[in-house]
């Protein structure tokens, strides 16, 4: 069989390889200690092997020469390991003491709050339009556009102390229509 894979049978070369390949694999898997490694320094081996076959001279059983070569293969592996190791993306953010998914995590709301936030909104709008018009208007300007008190004030043709309060039962108003709103969706 070992004649046949040398002049290239490539089924002799096959069954050759599968014999051992238990042996050879667990011959890896010790020196590497990892199974993906094992089996990529063991594909690299019979690769080799493969390639070197016609200079397998017979001086040593074929088993051995072949061993030979896994055992340098993981070997090289190993020194490759270790010249390039490599850390789980889970290890390194951990340093900073930030998970992956703290670390990589959209910092803005997420569709649940934009959609809670779009609802609260809307909830804020229904109850400004049920306002008065007269605290409805003064709410807006102080609060929607965003005037001092004196220039909504001097806007609405009003005194200062007449605007405040205007704003201030709009304010309660609202807190007390939205904060029902609020409970009434938070119950089940």
């Amino acid at each position: 069989m070992i004649l046949a894979g040398r002049r290239g049978d490539e089924r002799a070369t096959e069954a050759l390889f599968r014999r051992d390949h238990g042996l050879l694999f667990q011959t890896a898997f010790r020196i590497l200690g990892n199974k993906q490694d094992a089996e990529d320094s063991l594909q690299d081996a019979l690769l080799s092997a493969h390639r070197n076959l016609k200079s397998f001279e017979g001086r040593s059983q074929f088993s051995t020469w072949l061993t030979r070569i896994v055992i340098n293969a993981a070997l090289m592996k190993r020194r490759s390991i270790k010249a390039r190791p490599s850390l789980s993306v889970d290890d390194i953010l951990h340093e900073d003491g930030l998970s992956g998914l703290a670390r990589f995590a959209d910092p803005g709301p997420d569709p649940e709050q934009i959609y809670l936030g779009a609802e609260i909104s809307e909830m804020i709008h229904k109850n400004i339009e049920q306002l008065s018009p007269r605290l409805r208007i003064a709410f807006q300007l102080r609060h929607v556009v965003g005037y001092s008190t004196g220039q909504a004030a001097k806007k609405l043709g009003v005194a200062e102390n007449a605007l405040k309060a205007r704003v201030w039962r709009a304010r309660h108003q609202l807190a007390e229509r939205l904060g029902h709103a609020l409970q009434g969706m938070a119950a089940p």
